[in-house]
This record gives structure tokens, C-alpha cells and sequence, in this order.
């Protein structure tokens, strides 16, 4: 398992079609290994706008949590 991961997210090529007919961009999350040179180690996923918000929301808790817990087991502070 590699420790280098890097998370972007950008406006998605694909569209979802609508119950009214009319499109919806979405949200494309790459995580990319940066340990691994083969570009099919890459993992996407096109999402729902409010789908994206929630997971970027979700992480956001989780780092936070994270930073607690390292605080609280008496290591040092993380980079950030």
C-alpha cells in the first residue's frame, strides 16, 4: 500500500439527464496513486452534484476527527 494519494475533483465531462429532459453536469473525483506510474492505478467517478458536496463534507469531518485523535494520543500535530 502506497502513502501518497492525491484526491481532485473538476467539472465532469458527463452529463445526467433529468426527469424534465434537461441536463445535469457532474462532478468528477479522480484519486490518482502517486507511487504508481501506471495511469490505470487511477480511480474516478462522476457524481451527482450534491452527492460531491456530501463526500467533500464527509472528509472534511473525518481529517478534523483525525487531528483529534492524534491531539488527544499525544502525537505531534499534522502538516497542513
Amino acid at each position: 500500500m502506497s502513502g501518497l494519494w492525491e484526491i481532485d475533483a473538476s467539472v465532469s465531462p458527463g452529463r445526467e439527464i433529468l426527469a424534465d429532459g434537461s441536463g445535469q453536469l457532474l462532478v468528477r473525483v479522480q484519486i490518482t496513486d502517486l507511487d504508481n506510474a501506471d495511469p490505470t492505478a487511477n480511480a474516478f467517478i462522476d457524481l451527482r452534484s450534491t452527492c460531491a458536496r456530501r463526500l467533500a463534507l464527509e472528509i472534511l469531518a473525518a481529517a478534523d476527527d483525525a487531528d483529534w485523535q492524534t491531539e488527544q494520543d499525544g502525537c505531534s500535530e499534522p502538516a497542513r
